[in-house]
């Protein structure tokens, strides 16, 4: 071979091997730093933070961060004020948005995508940390104003209430009086009349519902009672006729029970005699006549006119200690 071909072949391997070199060798200024320019991705318009670059991002965020937990609310102060300057830090290295510069693919270290939203989780959570250290100081604080008085309040004395009511003490007189009044409290004798239906016994349901269309109340003594067109005079009452005697009602079972008669009765000595015995003869008539009944006196006689006029009289002439005639 010639000298010069051999010449030209070794030139020509050592220009390959300080190609190769060249190329496998990384520049200097091409090691990505903090100071370094951030390469920007064009596509979501965010720059791309390398692995290392992040490392160190994060290391300074927990140095940062490494705040001792209290109670204090300067400390929690401080540390979020370290937290918003960390935050603050890449956003100021961020330049404007230029055209992107043509990496080779040689040059461009490999990167995740995922890692700016990595940063962006752990500052969320240094954030969420901080507000927690923060947030038993606020309650303590919040419970701490619930719970106190207020001793600018003035405090009113409630004193034992020994005087007399006269509003209570009216009230239990008219209450007296009523009951003083009351006929069937002060009764020495009764004028009576029976009313018996015609073939068979009286429904309770029937029963109930006569007595509360010719005006009577269910009241005291188990009775129904008539009162006078005021309310304030018991006239007369009813009692329901059994096998046994009179009875009084039991509005539970009335409905469900069958009645055989109904008794009539006037206490006497009364203040409005008259009016009461008139009512009751009238009343009784209607609710036999309601019933299909017929009405008797207290000797079991059919109540005729004579009758009742003979029992008009005795109970008009009724004096008190003085029994009334039979």
């Amino acid at each position: 071979m010639e000298i010069t071909t051999i010449i030209g072949i070794v030139v020509a391997v050592v220009i390959m091997l300080l190609g190769i070199r060249m190329i496998m060798k990384k520049p200097a200024d091409a090691v990505p730093s903090l100071d370094s320019e951030l390469h920007i991705d064009p596509d979501s318009q965010t720059p791309v933070i390398p692995r290392h670059v992040r490392a160190q991002l994060a290391k300074q965020e927990a140095e940062a961060a490494r705040v001792e937990p209290s109670l204090s609310t300067e400390k929690v102060e401080n540390a979020t004020e370290q937290q918003e300057a960390v935050e603050a830090e890449p956003k100021l290295a961020e330049p404007a948005k230029e055209t992107p510069k043509a990496v080779s693919p040689l040059d461009t270290p490999v990167v995740d995508e995922a890692e700016p939203e990595v940063a962006k989780a752990d500052e969320t959570a240094l954030v969420a940390e901080a507000k927690k250290e923060e947030a038993p100081a606020a309650e303590a604080e919040a419970k701490a104003a619930e719970f106190s008085l207020n001793s600018n309040i003035e405090k009113a004395e409630i004193s034992e209430f020994d005087d007399e009511s006269s509003i209570l003490d009216a009230h239990l007189h008219e209450q007296k009086v009523v009951d003083d009044e009351c006929a069937l409290a002060n009764a020495e004798s009764i004028i009576s009349l029976s009313v018996f239906p015609q073939g068979r016994a009286l429904s309770g349901e029937k029963t109930l519902k006569v007595l509360l269309k010719y005006g009577l109340r269910y009241g005291e003594l188990a009775c129904f009672h008539r009162y006078s067109e005021d309310g304030s005079k018991l006239l007369f009452s009813v009692l329901q006729i059994t096998d046994t005697g009179m009875e009084g009602f039991d509005l539970e079972t009335l409905s469900t029970e069958e009645v055989k008669g109904l008794a009539f009765f006037l206490a006497l000595p009364h203040s409005d005699v008259q009016n009461a015995f008139d009512t009751m003869d009238s009343i009784s008539r209607l609710i036999a006549r309601e019933i299909d009944g017929i009405v008797y006196d207290q000797n079991q006689q059919e109540f005729t006119p004579q009758l009742r006029e003979f029992w008009r009289h005795q109970a008009i002439d009724y004096r008190a200690g003085q029994p009334a005639e039979v």
